[in-house]
């Protein structure tokens, strides 16, 4: 029998007409059931050519052959070269897009959007001086050494550590030796780590908290929340880290609830309240197990707080 050849040939795909016309109005993903040809089995992550059905080069994208999202689109139009150097300028191109966009008083926000930026299943996430780097799909795990090196070049010295979503966690374990919350460059965290966002002290649990470690695709909302508090009883449920309600405290809000499975106030909620809390504030943390009843409760609270004045 003769052997495999070493280098197998290019990964070619070829989609049903929707798909080509969806691919050109730019959208990221390539379903299974969209693609009509396909010249060999591919790996998770390995580079695949999409051409359209004059057979003229129609995308470049990343193959997944474990998930129906079959292949996450990088590129579509005119044909690229993907290679080191290319790979180098396309991070550069996304983190100049947000280069001063942010003053001192914010030193959290993303770096890397996903999809947004032309990195499907990708986001970058920066603390102050700690980055984080979530990956949503397998399609980037054979690349993590390569975007570690690419990351130390473009962005200033600080810790990295790796986040991965829980459907990709124990192929990365088993096949590349990567874990959720590990370290790649830097020391490890003694705790969590302290950053502003637009003066407000908050704090990311960037090992094991949720999503990056805090919710940073949220800020325009929260301040939308100051906006609009003044003078008013807010209600915060499912709150986390207490973003919203800080920001609703510093724009005058009368009182302000968080809901949640924790009862206890993070030390930088804490710190976040001395600051922005004015003396006449009030502020009830409630812990919600069974969290339609604590919604009720807590609903009711403010009422009350309406009625004979916010509890101090």
């Amino acid at each position: 029998m003769a052997n495999a050849s070493p280098n197998p040939p290019r990964l070619r795909l070829r989609v049903t007409a929707a798909a080509e016309s969806a691919i050109r109005g730019g959208h990221p993903w390539v379903y299974d059931a969209s693609i009509r040809e396909q010249n060999r089995a591919g790996t998770a992550g390995e580079l695949a050519v999409i051409f359209d059905r004059k057979d003229k080069f129609l995308a470049l994208g990343l193959y997944d052959a474990l998930s129906p999202i079959r292949v996450r689109v990088l590129h579509h139009g005119k044909p690229v070269t993907a290679d080191d150097a290319w790979w180098r300028a396309r991070l550069q191109a996304t983190l100049a897009r947000r280069a001063g966009l942010f003053d001192a008083q914010t030193t959290g926000y993303r770096c890397i959007s996903g999809e947004s930026d032309g990195w499907p299943g990708l986001v970058l996430d920066r603390y102050d001086t700690t980055f984080v780097l979530k990956l949503y799909s397998a399609v980037w795990l054979p690349r993590v050494g390569e975007i570690v090196q690419w990351l130390s070049e473009a962005l200033p010295p600080g810790r990295l550590v790796l986040r991965l979503s829980r459907n990709i966690q124990s192929l990365a374990e088993k096949d590349f030796s990567l874990r959720d919350g590990q370290v790649l460059r830097g020391d490890a965290p003694a705790g969590p780590v302290v950053f502003l966002e637009t003066g407000i002290r908050f704090e990311a649990e960037v090992i094991r908290g949720q999503k990056t470690g805090f919710f940073l695709d949220q800020r325009e909302n929260r301040r939308r929340v100051e906006m609009l508090a003044a003078g008013r009883d807010v209600l915060n449920a499912f709150s986390f880290s207490g973003g919203f309600s800080l920001y609703a405290a510093r724009g005058g809000a009368r009182s302000t609830t968080d809901l949640d499975g924790h009862r206890e106030l993070r030390p930088a909620q804490r710190s976040g309240e001395a600051v922005h809390r004015n003396p006449g504030q009030g502020h009830r943390l409630q812990s919600a197990g069974a969290l339609h009843r604590g919604t009720h409760q807590a609903a009711e609270g403010l009422v009350g707080h309406r009625r004979g004045g916010a509890e101090r």
